[in-house]
């Protein structure tokens, strides 16, 4: 039906500032002054970690007026897992434009599966919150803005193929590339330097099952993404099909009486997520404020 692209997509070396920050947080030596220092050397994201550290995401009641002030609020894995985000927005979103697709929905719909991942991979594991499983959410699609990227002409005939085919993504994404978005993802992942089960969890949020030893984290992603695309069908290409509550539980291994409470917190948390929607603003098709 389609011509296939099997040749090797080049993915982007990872940013200078990530890669010095997943250093410095690794040694045993590392010190909150000395991760700020860090941080500063990059404007951009020194601006986001320190709006995340006071925002209502955090519920900090004393606001962190320094960057070692938020390090020390948020940590240093939090200010790696930030660092990762943040370094996929502003190095990766495409600024090509593509009709019938749109770089905010896709960054709403990640927020939306990042929250939910949280919530769902939390009562998975029993634990009172999941950060891994809202940076997983979060991050699940980079493979998407690789695609776009390195391939623009073919990812245009992906969103065309859903289009017309009624297929997913990942569906379109074999037929043409002979690969799809969670693959190419998890070897970004890989070459990142991000934690086994984070590059597992966008490896396989298609096939969690595949994902073995952090199954779970997968699980609660591929439910997450299902969830998300249920509250918002503004993203959803190809395969309009009624998701139920059922089938989100079913994926994430819970029973439906779970979804009641998973599907408030969710838009709880969402309401607490404004300043990491608000990176949409740098993307392509972004409107200005009024």
């Amino acid at each position: 039906m389609f011509g296939r692209s099997s040749g090797k997509i080049d993915l982007p070396s990872v940013p200078a500032t990530l890669a010095r920050i997943i250093q410095i947080t690794n040694s045993p030596d590392a010190s909150a002054d000395g991760v700020a220092g860090v941080v500063m050397l990059d404007q951009s994201l020194a601006t986001k970690v320190l709006r995340i550290a006071n925002s209502a995401f955090y519920g900090r009641r004393v606001k962190a007026e320094t960057i070692s002030e938020a390090v020390v609020t948020l940590g240093f894995s939090s200010i790696r897992n930030l660092a990762a985000s943040a370094s996929v927005v502003d190095a990766l979103f495409p600024k090509q434009m593509f009709p019938g697709f749109s770089w905010q929905d896709m960054w709403v719909h990640s927020v939306n599966c990042a929250v939910g991942a949280e919530v769902i991979h939390a009562r998975i594991a029993r634990t009172s919150g999941s950060e891994v499983g809202f940076v997983a959410g979060l991050l699940h699609d980079v493979g998407k803005l690789i695609l776009a990227r390195a391939l623009p002409e073919r990812f245009r005939q992906v969103i065309e193929a859903c289009r017309d085919y009624n297929f997913t993504m990942a569906q379109a994404e074999r037929n043409l590339l002979s690969t799809d978005h969670a693959k190419i993802g998890g070897e970004l992942a890989e070459g990142w330097q991000f934690p086994d089960r984070l590059r597992d969890a966008i490896a396989y949020h298609h096939s969690p099952a595949d994902a073995c030893d952090n199954e779970d984290l997968a699980r609660a992603v591929s439910a997450a993404n299902l969830l998300a695309k249920r509250m918002s069908r503004n993203y959803v290409l190809g395969m309009g099909v009624e998701i139920s509550l059922k089938d989100v539980a079913d994926e994430a291994g819970l029973v439906v009486e779970d979804m009641d409470y998973i599907v408030n917190t969710v838009r709880e948390r969402m309401h607490q997520c404004g300043e990491i929607l608000s990176w949409s603003s740098s993307m392509p098709g972004a409107k200005a404020a009024a």
